[in-house]
């Protein structure tokens, strides 16, 4: 409430108290025949006009009161927003009390239709804008993500809003996969919301995606439903910081990958089992969700997008593959018809030649290669000063060749006249979580599975004094670098991008 309307409220309250009664008694006066009888002064009602004027002050005082107390009544404590297609902003007090609501879409303007939610509780706001989104179809089983984005200056406020949010929603709607965050809304973020005429927290989630993959765009997912960027997200191991998740999202609106590759093999005239190396994940075009499918066949590389609804083809390009496909993860991949053991299988092979145990075994590195039309993994590292070159045949697992040499960059490291640099920097002492522990605390990190991981480079390093394992890897077309804590197995750096 402003200055101008304070003055003019406590105004109003004190003319109320002691109204102006002049001119009504000079005018009863005037009408008054007879004799005039003069009065005295009576000394004892002396106290009435203070009186009146207490009763006006303790008025005027009451409306500051009432006016101060109203305001905070309605002052926002948090803002908190429910993205799904429908977009809403629930501006609430300290109390969980609703003071605003608003929609921020015309999904959400059908949604609110009818709505009063100010001053109702959140928890009956956010129940009432569920159930309204089940009853006319923007959640189902088949889209069934949520986000919920929580603007407080205390994180511990927001938290908590959040867990709150998470139960009633769940509550209400049991199949949900629920997102939620917490946002700090600046200028820019604003202004990008209202670009886009969606919500804050939408925009930030979008930025963290887009920034991790160059082929999307913000103009490209601001239109989709929460499902469709969590789904595209998903298939592409796109990390979102910050955001946790209760629930998993459903693709069961759509024909599934297998279908996906059949549909692009049967439009280039190829068999599934001749396709080598395919790549598939979510993505998006004006007719809807689609299937992005990258593999190679008989010396040419596919690209295809396939409707993720209907199965036809959207859009398809093909050119010379210029690079050879492997499987390496011990399971046939699509059309190879050789089952190679893996670079895990391919590793412990190579130690035990050597009677290295891996916990040892220092700048590990593996990649698959080919001589004279026969696949290897070629596979080094270092121990006690010793370097290891070593060739696995990729389908038998025998030991194909190997070398062994004076490891200088590692030598200093694995000496034995100074046993306290051993403990502290070396691994032969077993104080190190291994190769193995830290490649499992990346890929956990990333989102994939070990048996996924290709061209895979381990090495054992120190930084100020830290020993860290700094681990490079591929899963499909995404390049993952990480350095892990050698002690702790705290994941200390990570970067991800497209390889291309």
């Amino acid at each position: 409430m402003t200055h101008e309307e304070i003055h003019k409220r406590i105004q109003q309250a004190a003319t109320h108290a002691a109204p102006d009664q002049l001119d009504a008694i000079l005018s009863a006066c005037e009408e008054q025949k007879g004799t005039v009888i003069s009065m005295k002064k009576n000394q004892k009602r002396r106290w009435i006009a203070p009186l009146s004027a207490a009763a006006a002050l303790a008025i005027v005082a009451g409306s500051i009161f009432g006016i101060s107390r109203f305001q905070q009544a309605s002052a926002a404590d948090s803002v908190v927003t429910l993205d799904i297609n429908p977009s809403i902003a629930l501006s609430v007090n300290s109390k969980e009390t609703v003071t605003t609501a608003t929609p921020l879409n015309d999904d959400a303007k059908d949604i609110m239709g009818g709505m009063e939610l100010e001053g109702t509780n959140l928890e009956t706001a956010v129940n009432a804008i569920i159930g309204a989104c089940l009853q006319k179809g923007y959640l189902d089983e088949l889209e069934n993500a949520i986000l919920v984005s929580v603007e407080n200056a205390d994180a511990d406020t927001a938290t908590q809003l959040q867990n709150e949010l998470t139960a009633t929603i769940s509550g209400a709607f049991q199949s949900g996969s629920i997102l939620t965050q917490t946002v700090t809304v600046d200028d820019d973020l604003a202004q990008l919301a209202q670009q886009y005429n969606i919500s804050a927290g939408k925009a930030s989630l979008i930025q963290e995606v887009i920034a991790q993959d160059s082929t999307l765009t913000f103009e490209s997912l601001a239109p989709l439903s929460m499902s469709e960027i969590s789904l595209i997200a998903s298939s592409r191991n796109l990390t979102t910081t910050g955001v946790s998740q209760t629930g998993s999202t459903s693709d069961q609106a759509y024909i599934g990958q297998d279908a996906a590759l059949q549909a692009a093999c049967d439009h280039a005239g190829i068999a599934t089992s001749d396709v080598q190396g395919l790549s598939t994940e979510f993505g998006w075009s004006p007719k809807g969700m689609v299937y992005e499918l990258d593999f190679c066949s008989g010396g040419t590389e596919y690209e295809y997008k396939i409707n993720a609804t209907d199965g036809s083809v959207v859009k398809y390009e093909q050119e010379p593959c210029d690079h050879t496909w492997h499987t390496s993860s011990g399971n046939t991949g699509s059309g190879s018809n050789t089952t190679f053991i893996g670079e895990s299988a391919a590793t412990t092979a190579a130690l035990t030649h050597a009677k290295v145990d891996q916990s040892a075994a220092q700048s590990l590195t593996v990649k698959l290669d080919e001589d004279d039309g026969v696949a290897y993994y070629e596979i080094e590292f270092c121990s006690a000063g010793v370097e290891y070159d070593y060739e696995i045949n990729a389908t038998t697992g025998a030991v194909a060749k190997f070398e062994q040499d004076t490891c200088d960059h590692y030598a200093h490291r694995s000496g034995s006249n100074n046993q306290n640099q051993n403990q502290n920097q070396g691994n032969s002492n077993g104080s190190y979580i291994g190769y193995d522990a830290a490649l499992q605390a990346a890929c956990k990190h990333a989102g994939v599975n070990v048996s996924q991981v290709t061209r895979l480079e381990n090495e054992l390093d120190h930084d100020d004094g830290v020993a860290r394992y700094e681990i490079s890897f591929h899963v499909g077309n995404m390049e993952y670098e990480y350095e892990i804590n050698a002690t702790t197995g705290q994941i200390l750096k990570y970067e991800s991008e497209r390889d291309d």
